[in-house]
């Protein structure tokens, strides 16, 4: 279970980083101004529902990684909220 759990909340967060940039080069985040790790949420005056899915998507499965890691818990979770935020922008 403990494993099945680890590989749900890395499955989330790759898929939050991964949709955040596909999206954004799909252009579904026109002129973001407002931003949480790096993913778009808002442009002027609307949001982007699309947006706060992808970052639910990431906190949950940043939230759970480091209860489903056997070592190294910290710095495996700290690398990740790294990878998170920097990803998006050095692709």
């Amino acid at each position: 279970m403990k494993k099945k759990m680890l590989i749900i909340s890395i499955l989330l967060m790759v898929g939050g980083v991964f949709g955040n940039i596909l999206f954004t080069r799909l252009g579904y985040f026109p002129n973001a101004d407002f931003r949480i790790m790096s993913i778009p949420l808002a442009a002027g005056a609307h949001y982007f529902n699309l947006g706060l899915v992808l970052l639910a998507m990431t906190i949950v499965g940043l939230v759970l990684l480091p209860w489903f890691l056997e070592k190294k818990q910290f710095s495996k979770t700290v690398l990740s909220l790294v990878l998170i935020i920097w990803l998006p922008y050095a692709v």
